[in-house]
């Protein structure tokens, strides 16, 4: 018997991450649907999802959820779905400093350094797929 192929996703409370979670699961694939908050991963473990904190502006955060998902997989990662993210639009000038820190430690740190924690369960078992997502705020400015 062969095993369930799994994918981890971030940004699982709502939205394109919690529609993958479902969607995937419904496909035969092993989920682990991650979120910022606890309450958002209790609804999902009642919903029959593999669930768990995973919030990318916390760097221990990013470490644990990585550790935790290698340890439920045995190492076994063929997926990681990046899709937890957020946005500050508006006006440059109305755009704070502390506000911009946190979408770069957010959306890009936090993408980072999840990605090389999982890369090489990845490049062991001899493949795997990194997918992240991206918002037209990424290409077209307002």
């Amino acid at each position: 018997m062969t095993r369930a192929r799994t994918i981890l996703i971030t940004g699982c409370s709502s939205g394109i991450g919690l529609d993958a979670a479902r969607s995937l699961r419904s496909r035969g694939w092993r989920v682990l649907a991650t979120c910022r908050a606890e309450a958002d991963c209790a609804r999902l473990r009642d919903e029959g999802l593999e669930s768990f904190a995973l919030d990318y502006a916390d760097p221990a955060s990013v470490a644990a959820g990585a550790e935790e998902a290698l340890a439920r997989t045995g190492g076994q990662i063929d997926a990681l779905f990046n899709n937890g993210a957020f946005a500050l639009p508006g006006a440059v000038e109305d755009v704070p400093r502390a506000g911009l820190r946190a979408i770069f430690e957010t959306n890009l740190f936090g993408v980072h350094d999840l990605t090389c924690r999982l890369l090489p369960a990845m490049r062991a078992a001899g493949g795997g797929r990194v997918i992240t997502c991206s918002s037209v705020l990424g290409i077209q400015g307002l």
